[in-house]
């Protein structure tokens, strides 16, 4: 009887990028690995785009779900830092799958976690790749931080504004900023951020996505973006760690009515 095995593939842009194991390159090198020692591939599991900071994953948690409910007998990746880039996580996985009788099986570290020098091993790997993620993390960050600071805005235009598309460059969408105008000008009047929103269903002012809602004018009425300042990092930063960048873009509104 085949050895029944789940297949776990996941790459995130910055992993493609370092370490060139694409989705389909990791699928290539599994089933050749399987079809050779006549392994039987149940499910394939694929966290295309996820980070491995966290078991938090749409596949993964349906794979510890078939793991539970006794459907395969190996998991096999390519590396450990496939499953994940935690040290904790880690061991809680290889833990879990001992608990249900399945066997981790990583084909290009062919150690035997069963035993005490490869559990050290698979140990020593998970270190190396939670340092790794946090490497790439701190890179990434650069990265960023140099964009916005060359005033190449690094995501996402916000409302009022189009990226331009050869140099990352906001500039003012018209429509939209006379919307921005308008929101600032009812909040001037004492209008609260819910009402506002209900004068802009009202009005059926222009929205390319979504619905007014009292958040979405919060956001525009506290987004210095407005005056030309990017707050880089303003919600997943602590304050004294947002980098404000002046004259990063062509501002809608003045200071005046910003204050």
């Amino acid at each position: 009887m085949n050895i029944r095995c789940g297949v776990y593939v996941r790459v995130s842009t910055d992993d493609q990028r370092d370490t060139g194991y694409s989705i389909d390159s990791q699928l290539r090198m599994i089933k050749e690995y399987c079809e050779k020692n006549e392994y039987l591939i149940v499910d394939v599991y694929n966290d295309a785009e996820h980070s491995g900071k966290d078991l938090i994953r749409p596949e993964m948690q349906r794979l510890l779900k078939d793991i539970k409910a006794k459907k395969i007998d190996k998991l096999i990746a390519i590396k450990v830092d496939r499953l994940t880039r935690n040290n904790y996580d880690g061991f809680w996985l290889f833990n879990y799958c001992e608990e249900h009788d399945v066997k981790i099986e990583l084909i290009l570290e062919p150690y035997d976690i069963s035993t005490a020098n490869g559990e050290m091993i698979f140990g020593m790997n998970l270190v190396f790749g939670q340092r790794e993620r946090k490497e790439i993390g701190a890179r990434t960050k650069r990265a960023m931080e140099e964009m916005a600071l060359e005033k190449i805005h690094p995501s996402k235009a916000p409302y009022g504004y189009i990226r331009n598309k050869d140099t990352g460059h906001l500039e003012v969408e018209p429509i939209e900023a006379q919307v921005v105008k308008e929101i600032f000008e009812l909040c001037k009047k004492g209008h609260s951020t819910r009402g506002i929103a209900n004068i802009m269903k009202d009005n059926n002012s222009y929205l390319k996505q979504g619905k007014w809602k009292s958040d979405r004018v919060y956001k525009i009425l506290t987004n210095s973006i407005y005056i030309g300042t990017f707050a880089y990092g303003k919600y997943k930063r602590k304050e004294q760690d947002i980098l404000y960048v002046n004259d990063h873009c062509e501002p809608i509104i003045d200071k005046q009515t910003w204050i």
